[in-house]
């Protein structure tokens, strides 16, 4: 009857301590907590337009300008005379040539990506055509409590139980158990050390 009475009398106060403990926990668990940050870039919708109608405002003409020639072998006797001429049918060509750039003015991973596609034709920019596709930086903040309290049961071989319970600071884990053997009456407190993974 007496080993009864003091196994129930153990019970009565493990189950108290972890009462308190757990009450302990959940305050000091709750003011706490550390807030993270996670940030990714996100692509937008692209954003496109064309705009015509080109104006320049500033037409230079250069008073000693670089043309094409053409070169022609001229006989004159005995002699062989080189004479050059203004290629006008390499002028025409270029003039009525159209030819399309393609830059790309920056690519960015933070901001975007901005493209260019301009068409020139008789001597004149045409029309530039953009494309941009914008990247918005999306930052998600999220808290981590730093401190979580655990409840812990234990059976041993040797007839002992134990109840306790503990907090894990981050990753550090610090326990305390109140241990019975079930033979006879002794006591006894375990304290232990846990990491977490």
């Amino acid at each position: 009857m007496k080993k009864t009475e003091s196994i129930w009398a153990a019970i009565t106060s493990v189950i108290g301590l972890i009462a308190i403990g757990l009450i302990f926990g959940f305050l000091f668990g709750r003011s706490t907590v550390d807030t993270k940050e996670a940030i990714r870039y996100i692509k937008d919708d692209p954003v496109t337009g064309t705009v015509t109608g080109l104006i320049p405002v500033k037409e230079t003409v250069l008073d000693d300008p670089v043309l094409p020639l053409l070169f022609d072998t001229v006989y004159v006797d005995r002699f062989i005379y080189v004479a050059a001429k203004v290629d006008t049918a390499a002028i025409i060509n270029d003039y009525i040539a159209s030819r399309e750039y393609t830059p790309v003015l920056f690519d960015n991973p933070q901001m975007g990506k901005l493209s260019l596609s301009a068409t020139v034709q008789y001597n004149k920019l045409s029309e530039v055509s953009y494309e941009f596709v914008p990247i918005y930086k999306e930052v998600t903040k999220y808290k981590v409590k730093t401190v979580q309290p655990f409840v812990s049961g234990t059976y041993g071989t040797l007839w002992t139980i134990g109840v306790g319970g503990g907090v894990f600071y981050k990753k550090l884990g610090f326990e305390y158990q109140y241990q019975r053997s079930l033979r006879d009456d002794r006591a006894g407190h375990s304290f232990g050390v846990k990491w977490m993974f």
